[in-house]
């Protein structure tokens, strides 16, 4: 076998050659030494993103804003619509959401759906960990009480509407963990 198929048979990567205006080059170069990556690295997670959320999310109505914004609007909602909103609107906008990214819904495309929503839409973030027949959800935030009891109705509700599981779950002001068996 030559060098050259033995390379090509460990490889998982393809070379790309890509032209950039030259100050998106220096935007590149600075970011990348900001973050401690290479130019390489920043530019494959950049593409990741795209794979994995942008090219979707920017076919979606979305918005962005501040987390402090958003967790002002949140103490001025009752923890009774709080609830309310997450089992009505939640579970739709799950279900439709899953159905669009992975054409299916089931466990894996929720936990999918998660983890982008966390790595790419300020959600928290976000541990999945199967062992055996249990699953394990865990989503850490920032965000307060009132987001842990709206994450905490809208899982329950997916999982139990949209995939017909009964979890267990343990809350608090910052962590929503969501436990099951298949």
């Amino acid at each position: 076998m030559s060098i050259k198929q033995t390379f090509e048979r460990k490889s998982s990567t393809i070379l790309r050659t890509f032209r950039l205006p030259r100050e998106l080059n220096t935007s590149l170069e600075v970011e990348a030494r900001n973050r401690g990556l290479s130019v390489n690295a920043l530019v494959s997670s950049l593409i990741s993103k795209f794979d994995n959320w942008d090219r979707f999310a920017d076919r979606l109505p979305f918005i962005s804003t501040t987390d402090e914004l958003f967790k002002t609007f949140l103490s001025e909602v009752d923890d009774e619509k709080i609830v309310s909103m997450a089992e009505t609107v939640g579970p739709r906008v799950v279900r439709e959401a899953m159905i669009f990214w992975s054409k299916e819904t089931s466990v894996d495309s929720f936990v999918k759906y998660l983890n982008n929503r966390c790595r790419y839409a300020g959600y928290g973030n976000f541990e999945y960990e199967k062992k055996g027949t249990t699953h394990v959800m865990a989503l850490q935030h920032s965000l307060g009480s009132k987001w842990s009891l709206f994450l905490h109705h809208v899982m329950d509700n997916v999982l139990r509407k949209s995939l017909g599981i009964v979890a267990h779950f343990d809350v608090s002001e910052s962590s929503v963990m969501a436990r099951f068996t298949d």
